[in-house]
């Protein structure tokens, strides 16, 4: 690296030498934000089970003394506009910030300063630091300025290329459910070397493009930023559970009619009991973090399948006698979707919305999934179509796959309803936190929505289970949200 780089490069590698070891209190925090769209289509988050749904997006990093803060704003689904704030300060703990409504949160115990490093890399000048910082890192110098460089807990290598003292690009690979292993790659532009254009592209598909600003934070506001919300404790959490853990529990709601929760944090299924086998409520996979350099799973060591091959696991000692009948999915979003190979190679039938089955039928059967129990058993996914209503017959306890209308969340979703059971089970639709009379505002379309459904589909005696809350809502209750200010004024 020439003096002149190295002169320019220097203030940052002090600024980030506490996760490098050593630092000096004397300097300033730095800012680094990206504002631009992310396409949540291409994420398999969106509407539609294709490319091209921008939405708004930022993100910003700070790196102060070792401390890394990471801050978004954007859609997470069509339906859902929110921001979100979290902090790593290693050696061992994460505080998520709640300034709106604190108090934080902290997990504290567990090593985070892997996680600090690959959110703290998006930075094209801090990425450059590091590696000037860490040669060991490096494998191999190719000539032209491209590195590859093995990063400590990355199970892929990454290239990255740099020129005239700039970040060109960040290529990794990284496994993505409905994708299987695929390139990811972040490329820079620096016309402007104020502001450079970066875009974030995994296979052909352009799912984040922003443009970059850097600020230095004066001493004032570096040092509220670290503070606790409100001046109150945070609320302590075990270091496991940071950022997901695996801990199945069922629980019996009706007669032959279960739900499983902890499949990963925040996710529940329903598990329905017949004469020919279990019916299952969807199949989980990983959430690959985008944001971070390099891309990283939120339960690492599961891949694409593995969540759902554990959840076989469970269900198999659970109900050893039993096989798995069915798994249908509510909607083709990948958290939801992803792990369907995992039932197939179980023996299971996978159901989905017909609108969705074509392109459930390709990104199941790709030739870039990683090995996994379909892979080795030399077998595909059949995705077997629901339009309108389709019974899965039983003397004991009939299911009907019920097709839902085009909605706020996606265009193309099943919910499944153990009718002589009374229970009927969706997901991502109606998410409630209480047993309130009214929705919550935040998700007010999709709940105003599901609740005029369900009123006019459903007995109103039917209890709603859902994949990401506790509280069992009777159709009765959802009838008095249409009469809330809430959803009256939609």
């Amino acid at each position: 690296m020439n003096s002149t780089v190295s002169h320019r490069l220097l203030p940052i590698i002090v600024s980030a030498c506490a996760l490098l070891g050593g630092c000096s209190d004397t300097l300033r925090a730095t800012e680094f934000c990206l504002d631009g769209q992310f396409d949540l289509g291409a994420r398999y988050q969106g509407m539609h089970a294709t490319a091209g749904e921008m939405y708004p997006a930022r993100f910003c990093y700070v790196v102060d003394k070792g401390n890394v803060m990471f801050s978004g704003s954007g859609r997470s689904n069509p339906d859902m506009d929110g921001d979100w704030t979290v902090a790593f300060l290693p050696p061992d703990t994460v505080r998520i910030i709640n300034r709106n409504s604190p108090p934080d949160v902290e997990f504290s115990g567990k090593s985070v300063v892997e996680e600090a490093l690959r959110y703290r890399r998006v930075d094209p000048k801090q990425l450059i630091a590091e590696i000037d910082a860490n040669p060991g890192w490096v494998t191999e110098r190719s000539g032209g300025g491209r590195y590859t460089v093995l990063y400590p807990g990355s199970p892929h290598v990454a290239e990255v290329l740099v020129a005239d003292g700039s970040l060109n690009e960040f290529r990794t690979q990284t496994d993505i459910p409905l994708r299987g292993r695929v390139p990811v790659s972040w490329q820079w532009d620096w016309s402007d070397q104020d502001a450079p254009v970066v875009q974030l592209t995994v296979e052909d598909d352009v799912i984040f493009k922003a443009r970059g600003r850097w600020r230095t934070l004066g001493a004032t506001e570096a040092e509220a930023l670290w503070k606790l919300s409100g001046g109150q404790d945070a609320v302590q959490v075990p270091a496991d559970r940071w950022p997901a853990r695996i801990s199945l529990e069922i629980q019996e709601v009706a007669n032959g009619v279960n739900i499983v929760t902890g499949v990963r944090t925040g996710f529940s299924h329903i598990i329905i009991e017949t004469s020919e086998g279990l019916v299952v409520g969807d199949a989980p996979a990983g959430w690959v973090e985008l944001q971070q350099l390099p891309p990283a799973d939120l339960v690492p060591g599961y891949g694409i399948s593995g969540l759902s091959e554990n959840f076989v696991d469970f269900l198999n000692k659970r109900f050893p006698d039993t096989p798995i009948r069915a798994v249908a999915l509510t909607h083709a979003h990948d958290d939801h979707a992803g792990g369907a190979r995992a039932f197939a190679a179980a023996g299971a039938e996978v159901y989905a919305p017909q609108r969705v089955v074509t392109f459930l039928d390709e990104s199941l059967n790709r030739t870039a999934m990683p090995e996994d129990r379909l892979k080795a058993g030399g077998r595909s996914v059949n995705v077997i179509p629901v339009t309108d209503r389709l019974i899965l017959a039983d003397d004991t306890n009939a299911v009907e796959l019920v097709e839902l209308p085009p909605g706020p969340h996606v265009d193309a979703a099943l919910g499944i309803w153990a009718r002589d059971a009374g229970v009927f089970f969706q997901s991502d639709l109606h998410v409630p936190r209480s047993d309130d009379d009214t929705p919550r505002t935040d998700r007010a379309t999709t709940e105003c929505w599901f609740a005029a459904w369900a009123v006019s589909s459903l007995p109103p005696d039917t209890i709603v289970v859902n994949s990401h809350s506790s509280p069992r809502t009777p159709v009765s209750r959802l009838a008095r949200y249409l009469e809330s200010d809430t959803c009256r004024n939609l």
